[in-house]
Protein backbone atom coordinates (compact mmCIF):
# COMPACT_ATOMS: atom_id res chain seq x y z
CA UNK A 1 0.00 0.00 0.00
CA UNK A 2 1.31 3.42 -0.94
CA UNK A 3 2.41 5.46 2.06
CA UNK A 4 1.59 9.12 1.94
CA UNK A 5 4.37 11.60 2.60
CA UNK A 6 4.63 13.56 5.82
CA UNK A 7 3.67 16.65 3.85
CA UNK A 8 0.47 14.96 2.65
CA UNK A 9 -0.41 13.96 6.21
CA UNK A 10 0.23 17.49 7.44
CA UNK A 11 -1.99 18.92 4.69
CA UNK A 12 -4.79 16.50 5.62
CA UNK A 13 -4.54 17.34 9.31
CA UNK A 14 -4.38 21.07 8.60
CA UNK A 15 -7.43 20.99 6.34
CA UNK A 16 -9.41 18.95 8.83
CA UNK A 17 -8.37 21.17 11.74
CA UNK A 18 -9.49 24.33 9.93
CA UNK A 19 -12.83 22.81 8.95
CA UNK A 20 -13.49 21.54 12.46
CA UNK A 21 -12.56 24.86 14.03
CA UNK A 22 -14.96 26.65 11.72
CA UNK A 23 -17.73 24.34 12.88
CA UNK A 24 -16.85 24.86 16.52
CA UNK A 25 -15.78 21.23 16.91
CA UNK A 26 -12.78 20.13 19.02
CA UNK A 27 -10.87 18.26 16.28
CA UNK A 28 -9.53 14.76 17.02
CA UNK A 29 -11.41 14.47 20.32
CA UNK A 30 -13.40 11.44 19.20
CA UNK A 31 -10.90 10.01 16.72
CA UNK A 32 -7.51 10.05 18.37
CA UNK A 33 -8.44 8.37 21.63
CA UNK A 34 -9.35 4.96 20.23
CA UNK A 35 -9.04 2.66 17.22
CA UNK A 36 -11.84 3.05 14.68
CA UNK A 37 -13.08 -0.17 13.06
CA UNK A 38 -13.94 0.36 9.40
CA UNK A 39 -16.45 -2.39 8.58
CA UNK A 40 -16.53 -3.68 5.00
CA UNK A 41 -19.19 -6.20 4.02
CA UNK A 42 -17.21 -7.66 1.12
CA UNK A 43 -14.02 -9.73 0.68
CA UNK A 44 -10.54 -8.20 0.49
CA UNK A 45 -9.47 -6.98 -2.93
CA UNK A 46 -12.86 -5.78 -4.19
CA UNK A 47 -13.85 -2.21 -4.95
CA UNK A 48 -15.39 -1.53 -1.53
CA UNK A 49 -12.42 -3.04 0.31
CA UNK A 50 -9.88 -1.11 -1.78
CA UNK A 51 -11.80 2.13 -1.17
CA UNK A 52 -11.80 1.51 2.58
CA UNK A 53 -8.07 0.83 2.66
CA UNK A 54 -7.23 3.89 0.56
CA UNK A 55 -9.21 6.12 2.93
CA UNK A 56 -7.87 4.40 6.05
CA UNK A 57 -4.33 5.07 4.86
CA UNK A 58 -5.12 8.68 4.00
CA UNK A 59 -6.55 9.31 7.47
CA UNK A 60 -3.61 7.85 9.41
CA UNK A 61 -2.56 11.34 10.46
CA UNK A 62 -5.80 12.00 12.34
CA UNK A 63 -6.65 8.63 13.85
CA UNK A 64 -6.18 4.87 13.66
CA UNK A 65 -8.57 3.28 11.16
CA UNK A 66 -8.49 -0.52 10.84
CA UNK A 67 -10.39 -2.23 8.01
CA UNK A 68 -12.42 -5.22 9.19
CA UNK A 69 -13.97 -7.44 6.50
CA UNK A 70 -17.36 -8.92 7.45
CA UNK A 71 -18.15 -10.40 4.04
CA UNK A 72 -21.45 -11.99 3.07
CA UNK A 73 -25.13 -11.45 2.28
CA UNK A 74 -24.45 -8.55 -0.11
CA UNK A 75 -23.04 -6.44 2.71
CA UNK A 76 -25.82 -7.16 5.19
CA UNK A 77 -23.56 -9.00 7.65
CA UNK A 78 -21.46 -5.88 8.14
CA UNK A 79 -24.61 -3.77 8.38
CA UNK A 80 -25.95 -6.05 11.11
CA UNK A 81 -22.65 -5.69 12.99
CA UNK A 82 -22.93 -1.90 12.79
CA UNK A 83 -26.53 -1.95 14.02
CA UNK A 84 -25.40 -4.01 17.02
CA UNK A 85 -22.33 -1.90 17.79
CA UNK A 86 -21.99 0.67 20.56
CA UNK A 87 -23.28 4.15 19.64
CA UNK A 88 -19.86 5.78 19.63
CA UNK A 89 -17.23 6.70 17.06
CA UNK A 90 -15.33 3.42 17.29
CA UNK A 91 -17.25 1.59 14.53
CA UNK A 92 -17.84 2.92 11.02
CA UNK A 93 -19.28 1.06 8.03
CA UNK A 94 -18.25 1.70 4.45
CA UNK A 95 -20.93 0.23 2.20
CA UNK A 96 -22.40 0.62 -1.28
CA UNK A 97 -25.82 1.93 -2.22
CA UNK A 98 -27.57 -1.45 -2.08
CA UNK A 99 -27.05 -1.83 1.67
CA UNK A 100 -28.60 1.57 2.38
CA UNK A 101 -31.33 1.72 -0.27
CA UNK A 102 -32.26 -1.74 -1.59
CA UNK A 103 -31.91 -4.35 1.15
CA UNK A 104 -35.05 -3.40 3.07
CA UNK A 105 -37.20 -3.79 -0.05
CA UNK A 106 -35.42 -6.88 -1.33
CA UNK A 107 -35.01 -9.10 1.74
CA UNK A 108 -37.93 -10.60 3.62
CA UNK A 109 -36.25 -10.26 6.99
CA UNK A 110 -33.41 -8.05 8.14
CA UNK A 111 -32.04 -7.30 11.57
CA UNK A 112 -31.45 -3.64 10.69
CA UNK A 113 -33.28 -0.70 9.18
CA UNK A 114 -30.91 1.84 7.61
CA UNK A 115 -33.05 4.93 8.24
CA UNK A 116 -33.58 3.89 11.86
CA UNK A 117 -30.23 2.36 12.80
CA UNK A 118 -27.59 4.28 10.83
CA UNK A 119 -26.41 7.89 10.87
CA UNK A 120 -24.84 9.06 7.58
CA UNK A 121 -21.26 10.34 7.64
CA UNK A 122 -20.65 10.95 3.94
CA UNK A 123 -20.29 9.59 0.40
CA UNK A 124 -16.66 8.86 -0.45
CA UNK A 125 -16.66 7.26 -3.93
CA UNK A 126 -18.80 6.25 -6.90
CA UNK A 127 -18.54 3.86 -9.83
CA UNK A 128 -20.76 3.14 -12.86
CA UNK A 129 -22.03 -0.06 -14.42
CA UNK A 130 -21.69 -1.16 -18.03
CA UNK A 131 -23.46 -3.28 -20.62
CA UNK A 132 -20.92 -5.57 -22.26
CA UNK A 133 -21.18 -8.29 -24.91
CA UNK A 134 -18.95 -11.03 -26.24
CA UNK A 135 -17.03 -9.86 -29.35
CA UNK A 136 -18.85 -12.45 -31.50
CA UNK A 137 -22.24 -10.88 -30.76
CA UNK A 138 -22.89 -8.82 -33.93
CA UNK A 139 -23.64 -5.51 -32.21
CA UNK A 140 -21.57 -2.38 -31.66
CA UNK A 141 -24.10 -0.08 -30.03
CA UNK A 142 -26.93 -0.17 -27.52
CA UNK A 143 -29.43 0.41 -30.32
CA UNK A 144 -28.09 -2.61 -32.20
CA UNK A 145 -28.18 -4.69 -29.01
CA UNK A 146 -31.86 -3.86 -28.50
CA UNK A 147 -32.65 -4.86 -32.09
CA UNK A 148 -30.62 -8.07 -31.70
CA UNK A 149 -32.43 -9.00 -28.47
CA UNK A 150 -35.84 -8.35 -29.98
CA UNK A 151 -35.01 -10.56 -32.96
CA UNK A 152 -33.57 -13.37 -30.79
CA UNK A 153 -35.30 -13.25 -27.39
CA UNK A 154 -34.37 -16.88 -26.71
CA UNK A 155 -30.66 -16.02 -27.08
CA UNK A 156 -30.62 -12.69 -25.26
CA UNK A 157 -29.24 -13.82 -21.93
CA UNK A 158 -27.68 -11.24 -19.61
CA UNK A 159 -25.42 -12.29 -16.76
CA UNK A 160 -25.84 -10.70 -13.35
CA UNK A 161 -23.27 -11.24 -10.60
CA UNK A 162 -25.38 -9.77 -7.80
CA UNK A 163 -29.10 -10.48 -7.87
CA UNK A 164 -31.06 -7.47 -6.68
CA UNK A 165 -28.11 -5.10 -6.99
CA UNK A 166 -28.57 -1.60 -8.34
CA UNK A 167 -26.99 -2.84 -11.58
CA UNK A 168 -29.54 -5.63 -11.85
CA UNK A 169 -32.40 -3.24 -11.17
CA UNK A 170 -31.09 -0.64 -13.61
CA UNK A 171 -30.77 -3.34 -16.28
CA UNK A 172 -34.31 -4.53 -15.48
CA UNK A 173 -35.66 -0.97 -15.78
CA UNK A 174 -33.80 -0.51 -19.06
CA UNK A 175 -35.16 -3.77 -20.52
CA UNK A 176 -38.71 -2.83 -19.54
CA UNK A 177 -38.47 0.75 -20.78
CA UNK A 178 -36.88 -0.14 -24.12
CA UNK A 179 -38.86 -3.36 -24.69
CA UNK A 180 -35.56 -5.21 -24.79
CA UNK A 181 -36.37 -8.84 -23.92
CA UNK A 182 -33.45 -10.15 -21.88
CA UNK A 183 -33.36 -13.06 -19.49
CA UNK A 184 -31.18 -12.39 -16.44
CA UNK A 185 -28.83 -15.22 -15.50
CA UNK A 186 -27.56 -15.12 -11.89
CA UNK A 187 -23.94 -15.88 -11.05
CA UNK A 188 -22.12 -16.34 -7.77
CA UNK A 189 -19.76 -13.43 -8.27
CA UNK A 190 -18.33 -11.32 -11.05
CA UNK A 191 -15.28 -13.47 -11.77
CA UNK A 192 -17.09 -16.61 -13.03
CA UNK A 193 -19.52 -14.42 -14.96
CA UNK A 194 -16.69 -12.56 -16.70
CA UNK A 195 -15.04 -15.88 -17.56
CA UNK A 196 -18.26 -17.14 -19.15
CA UNK A 197 -18.65 -13.89 -21.11
CA UNK A 198 -15.09 -14.03 -22.43
CA UNK A 199 -15.53 -17.72 -23.31
CA UNK A 200 -18.72 -16.97 -25.23
CA UNK A 201 -20.94 -19.04 -22.94
CA UNK A 202 -23.17 -16.02 -22.35
CA UNK A 203 -23.70 -13.18 -24.83
CA UNK A 204 -24.04 -10.19 -22.50
CA UNK A 205 -23.59 -9.00 -18.92
CA UNK A 206 -24.35 -5.94 -16.84
CA UNK A 207 -21.50 -5.38 -14.40
CA UNK A 208 -19.43 -2.65 -12.70
CA UNK A 209 -16.91 -0.98 -14.98
CA UNK A 210 -14.15 -1.87 -12.51
CA UNK A 211 -14.60 -5.57 -13.34
CA UNK A 212 -14.70 -5.42 -17.14
CA UNK A 213 -12.49 -2.51 -18.21
CA UNK A 214 -9.30 -4.63 -18.50
CA UNK A 215 -11.08 -7.26 -20.63
CA UNK A 216 -12.54 -4.52 -22.85
CA UNK A 217 -9.11 -2.99 -23.40
CA UNK A 218 -7.75 -6.43 -24.28
CA UNK A 219 -10.52 -7.00 -26.84
CA UNK A 220 -11.99 -9.92 -24.90
CA UNK A 221 -15.35 -8.21 -24.34
CA UNK A 222 -17.04 -5.19 -25.93
CA UNK A 223 -18.52 -2.57 -23.61
CA UNK A 224 -21.41 -0.75 -25.29
CA UNK A 225 -22.33 1.93 -22.75
CA UNK A 226 -21.71 3.14 -19.21
CA UNK A 227 -24.37 4.22 -16.69
CA UNK A 228 -22.67 7.33 -15.31
CA UNK A 229 -23.86 10.81 -16.25
CA UNK A 230 -20.49 11.53 -17.87
CA UNK A 231 -18.05 9.27 -19.66
CA UNK A 232 -15.61 7.36 -17.49
CA UNK A 233 -11.98 8.46 -17.49
CA UNK A 234 -11.14 4.75 -17.45
CA UNK A 235 -12.83 4.20 -20.84
CA UNK A 236 -13.40 7.64 -22.38
CA UNK A 237 -14.27 6.15 -25.77
CA UNK A 238 -17.38 4.40 -24.39
CA UNK A 239 -20.59 6.47 -24.56
CA UNK A 240 -23.00 6.88 -21.66
CA UNK A 241 -26.56 5.59 -21.69
CA UNK A 242 -27.61 9.18 -21.00
CA UNK A 243 -26.01 10.63 -24.13
CA UNK A 244 -27.60 7.82 -26.15
CA UNK A 245 -31.03 8.75 -24.80
CA UNK A 246 -31.62 5.80 -22.44
CA UNK A 247 -32.44 7.52 -19.15
CA UNK A 248 -33.69 4.31 -17.51
CA UNK A 249 -30.11 3.02 -17.31
CA UNK A 250 -28.55 6.07 -15.71
CA UNK A 251 -27.04 5.88 -12.24
CA UNK A 252 -23.95 5.00 -10.26
CA UNK A 253 -23.16 2.95 -7.22
CA UNK A 254 -22.07 5.25 -4.42
CA UNK A 255 -20.07 4.15 -1.42
CA UNK A 256 -21.05 5.79 1.83
CA UNK A 257 -19.78 5.81 5.40
CA UNK A 258 -22.13 5.58 8.35
CA UNK A 259 -22.15 5.03 12.09
CA UNK A 260 -24.78 3.68 14.41
CA UNK A 261 -27.63 6.06 15.15
CA UNK A 262 -27.05 7.75 18.49
CA UNK A 263 -23.39 8.61 17.97
CA UNK A 264 -22.85 12.18 19.23
CA UNK A 265 -23.12 14.81 16.52
CA UNK A 266 -19.62 16.09 17.30
CA UNK A 267 -18.14 12.65 16.58
CA UNK A 268 -20.05 12.41 13.30
CA UNK A 269 -18.70 15.84 12.32
CA UNK A 270 -15.15 14.74 13.17
CA UNK A 271 -15.46 11.62 11.03
CA UNK A 272 -17.07 13.51 8.16
CA UNK A 273 -14.36 16.16 8.26
CA UNK A 274 -11.64 13.50 8.10
CA UNK A 275 -13.31 11.68 5.20
CA UNK A 276 -13.95 14.82 3.16
CA UNK A 277 -10.38 16.02 3.70
CA UNK A 278 -9.00 12.63 2.63
CA UNK A 279 -11.18 12.66 -0.47
CA UNK A 280 -9.45 15.85 -1.63
CA UNK A 281 -5.96 14.32 -1.60
CA UNK A 282 -4.61 13.78 -5.10
CA UNK A 283 -3.22 10.34 -4.23
CA UNK A 284 -6.69 9.19 -3.11
CA UNK A 285 -8.16 10.34 -6.43
CA UNK A 286 -5.41 8.59 -8.37
CA UNK A 287 -5.64 5.28 -6.52
CA UNK A 288 -9.41 5.11 -6.92
CA UNK A 289 -9.34 6.26 -10.55
CA UNK A 290 -6.90 3.45 -11.36
CA UNK A 291 -9.65 0.91 -10.66
CA UNK A 292 -12.51 2.94 -12.16
CA UNK A 293 -13.82 4.73 -9.07
CA UNK A 294 -14.21 8.46 -8.52
CA UNK A 295 -13.51 10.01 -5.13
CA UNK A 296 -16.40 12.05 -3.71
CA UNK A 297 -16.70 14.54 -0.85
CA UNK A 298 -20.38 14.68 0.07
CA UNK A 299 -21.27 15.12 3.72
CA UNK A 300 -24.01 13.69 5.96
CA UNK A 301 -26.84 15.89 4.67
CA UNK A 302 -26.08 15.10 1.03
CA UNK A 303 -25.80 11.38 1.79
CA UNK A 304 -29.16 11.43 3.59
CA UNK A 305 -30.84 13.14 0.63
CA UNK A 306 -29.33 10.77 -1.94
CA UNK A 307 -30.24 7.76 0.21
CA UNK A 308 -33.87 8.85 0.42
CA UNK A 309 -34.09 9.42 -3.35
CA UNK A 310 -32.42 6.14 -4.29
CA UNK A 311 -34.49 4.19 -1.76
CA UNK A 312 -37.64 5.38 -3.54
CA UNK A 313 -36.24 4.59 -6.98
CA UNK A 314 -34.97 1.10 -6.27
CA UNK A 315 -37.84 0.06 -4.00
CA UNK A 316 -40.12 0.75 -6.95
CA UNK A 317 -37.98 -1.37 -9.26
CA UNK A 318 -37.88 -4.20 -6.70
CA UNK A 319 -41.70 -4.18 -6.61
CA UNK A 320 -41.95 -4.17 -10.41
CA UNK A 321 -39.46 -7.02 -10.75
CA UNK A 322 -41.15 -9.16 -8.11
CA UNK A 323 -37.76 -9.98 -6.57
CA UNK A 324 -37.73 -11.17 -2.98
CA UNK A 325 -34.85 -12.84 -1.16
CA UNK A 326 -34.61 -14.59 2.20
Amino acid sequence: MHRYSNNARRRLLAAATVAAAAAGTPWRTSLAQHVVRLLVGFPPGGAIDVTARVYAEAMRGVGTFVVENRAGAAGNIAATALAQSRPDASTVMLAPLNVYCISTALYRSLSFEPARDFAPVGIVATFPWVLAVHPDVPVRSVQEFIAWARARPEQSLCGMAAVGSEGHLMAFGFSRSERCPVTFVPYKGGAPMAQDLMAGHIPAVFDPIVNLAPAHKAGKVRILAVTSAERSALLPEVPTFAELGYSSAVGETWIGASVRQGVPASAVRDLSTALLAAGRIAAVHDKLAAIGLAARTQGPEAMAAVSASDTRRYAGLVRESGLKLD
